[in-house]
């Protein structure tokens, strides 16, 4: 395979990942630079604090590891757009409207002249002229973002018919996409009847070496969490994307109703991510709101708890237990996008069976069993969960990097 220089355009910052997509676009990113290729992400606005710290530089260039870098343009304008439609909870709709006009900073145009193939980050971040016909243009699927817009709230709904336009648009804009899971990859089936758009499954996969964690982290940890050594700690990762938010709101409403009954059972869950925004603890659940590193909190736990029920595309989180070896009790909506099978690979529960399913994990297996158990899912799976395989396939797939 040759070495390619690729520039990955992204509506927000990717590093430090904070959310699950940002995470899928980091671990992508570095995968590509540890196979040799030189990668350069372009993020066209920042995050609050960069605004806050920027001075009068309108960017900053990150080194993130060898053969890869990140610059985030920082002018106010953009910085303002993308600040009104956090405070809104809206779609990035500005973004491919600026894009299409061609109204880019001068240094993404000299990043997409510099580059032998562009990548998308999600469909906002759509080709730029006059380089969408000059360069490969490909596209990193993270979901169906207007099937998340049709089954949010009422102001997200009125933007669902003007993204499903954008996503179906798709096939005849980027030379191939990667997609992330089954109904994404269907959909661009559907929407390109003559096939021209090369479609390449990349799951959700993770760099399992970063959830590896230092003897006495859990210990530590644990101490520092108030959490004794013979507690069960499920642990609960995602961002403030509205499915999570609404599966904590499920879990607290479960902890509050079942409060003696987890207390007796010594069981914890810990949560973890922007999906609270705040730390805070109310019976058997520790939120620990926005921390730095979200990785070293996973040695806490026994298991990873996924009750997510809707959305689109996969769960990252998923892939993320895996990787640190723990044992997965999850909802079947939670493990699309993989191949996990129940029993043999997941403890399956809905919410309406939680209680019982709780009951059963202690009686199936004790803490040394679960871990043997999370270690065979680990080398069933290793293939679809750790990136560097799965992309390194994924390319000989891809005309513009293969030899």
């Amino acid at each position: 395979m040759n070495s390619r220089k690729i520039a990955i355009l992204s509506s927000f910052r990717i590093f430090p990942a904070e959310t699950g997509g940002q995470l899928r676009t980091a671990v992508f990113a570095k995968a590509l630079a540890r196979l040799g290729h030189e990668v350069r992400v372009y993020a066209i606005a920042g995050r609050r604090d960069d605004y806050r710290s920027r001075g009068k530089t309108r960017y900053r260039i990150d080194t993130i590891e060898t053969n890869l870098t990140e610059e985030i343009h920082l002018g106010l304008a953009f910085g303002i757009a993308q600040a009104l439609t956090r405070v809104f909870g809206l779609p990035r709709v500005w973004v491919p409207l600026v894009l299409r006009l061609g109204l880019v900073p001068r240094r993404l145009r000299e990043v997409l002249e510099w580059a032998d193939v562009c990548v998308s980050d999600m469909p906002w971040s759509m080709p730029v002229p006059p380089f969408d016909r000059r360069k490969p243009w490909l596209l990193l699927s993270h979901n169906m973002e207007h099937r998340l817009l049709e089954q949010g709230r009422r102001r997200e709904r009125i933007f669902a018919a003007a993204i499903k336009r954008l996503d179906a648009a798709v096939p005849t804009r980027y030379r191939g996409v990667f997609t992330c899971a089954a109904d994404d990859h269907a959909f661009y089936a559907a929407h390109d009847p003559a096939g021209r758009c090369r479609l390449t499954p990349v799951g959700c996969a993770v760099d399992p070496a970063a959830y590896r964690s230092p003897p006495g982290t859990r210990e530590a940890l644990r101490t520092e969490l108030g959490i004794a050594q013979d507690e069960t700690v499920f642990v609960f990762s995602g961002s403030g994307f509205q499915p999570n938010v609404d599966a904590l709101a499920w879990l607290r409403q479960f902890n509050a109703d079942n409060a003696a009954f987890l207390a007796a059972r010594r069981v914890r869950f810990l949560v973890l991510g922007t999906m609270s925004r705040s730390a805070w603890r109310e019976g058997a659940i520790i939120a620990t709101g926005r921390v730095p590193e979200i990785v070293p909190y996973f040695a806490v736990a026994d298991a990873g708890l996924n009750p997510v029920t809707w959305g689109s595309g996969a769960n990252v989180k998923l892939f993320e237990y895996i990787a640190a070896r723990l044992p997965v009790m999850s909802t079947q909506f939670g493990v699309r996008g993989s191949s996990l099978v129940a029993t043999r690979d997941f403890h399956h529960f809905e919410p309406e069976t939680f209680r019982e399913r709780l009951v059963e994990w202690s009686a199936l297996r004790d803490r040394a069993g679960w871990n043997a158990f999370a270690e065979a899912v680990w080398q069933r799976h290793q293939d679809e969960v750790d990136i560097q395989r799965v992309l390194e396939k994924a390319l000989t797939e891809v005309p513009m990097f293969d030899a």
